[in-house]
């Protein structure tokens, strides 16, 4: 592995073939995208990123996963993200379970670049939307995503959004899966507009719900076909 200007370049190989490995082709401004379940080596990558902004601790595949960092006035503590490699290890083990289980599958997105390596661009999850169980049991799932800080304004997110909802309603045509969603808070208008790229209309918005979520929301919706 290189390092450039902050920027981890490294292998793109996969775990083998029980693993998907989605690829989508340059496009415009879009670079050449390899999406595959994470893996050991991108540990200093996800660190690096980490470092540098914190996107959601719904990052995390169960709630008593993620580290609780700080007290608040009160006796309150607050969930924070990854502070190391350590942490960056103990989530990967958190994503790896997920596809054990079936219940939560991460991708890590890769900008291919030009000596046959890559760089990390980001993340797509899938979960279902409320139950619990495998993917494919539940009518309706729920689409996740965060993008690296370098890789935004080039088309990744959306491009990355939609090569993983193609390869879920493919791989799970013959389940109970209808419905995918991708829900944002209300005041984060570049998720709206990664949406709607992404093919992902609007469906409603969703009301703040505390403790639960504390902001109004929009939910999007894509069906199946």
């Amino acid at each position: 592995m290189t390092s450039d200007a902050g920027v981890q370049h490294y292998s793109c190989m996969t775990d083998g073939p029980r693993f998907p490995e989605l690829r989508r082709p340059t496009a415009g401004r879009q670079p050449a995208l390899i999406l595959r379940p994470w893996r050991a080596a991108d540990i200093p990558a996800l660190a690096a990123e980490m470092s540098l902004e914190y996107p959601t601790a719904g990052m995390w595949s169960r709630p008593d996963e993620r580290p609780v960092r700080t007290e608040l006035p009160g006796g309150t503590q607050r969930r924070t993200g990854l502070a190391d490699e350590r942490d960056a290890a103990r989530w990967l083990a958190s994503q790896a379970r997920g596809w054990r289980d079936g219940d939560r599958l991460s991708f890590a997105v890769l900008e291919a670049d030009d000596a046959r390596g890559c760089v990390l661009a980001g993340n797509v999850g899938l979960k279902n939307r409320v139950e619990t169980g495998r993917i494919g049991e539940r009518a309706t799932a729920e689409i996740g995503y965060w993008t690296a800080v370098a890789a935004r304004g080039r088309g990744i997110a959306p491009a990355a959004v939609r090569a993983v909802t193609d390869w879920v309603f493919d791989a799970f045509a013959g389940d109970s899966l209808r419905q995918i969603m991708l829900v944002h808070d209300i005041d984060n208008p570049a998720s709206c507009r990664v949406a709607e790229k992404a093919r992902y209309p609007f469906l409603e918005l969703s009301p703040a719900n505390p403790p639960h979520w504390f902001t109004d929301g929009h939910i999007h919706l894509r069906l199946r076909g």
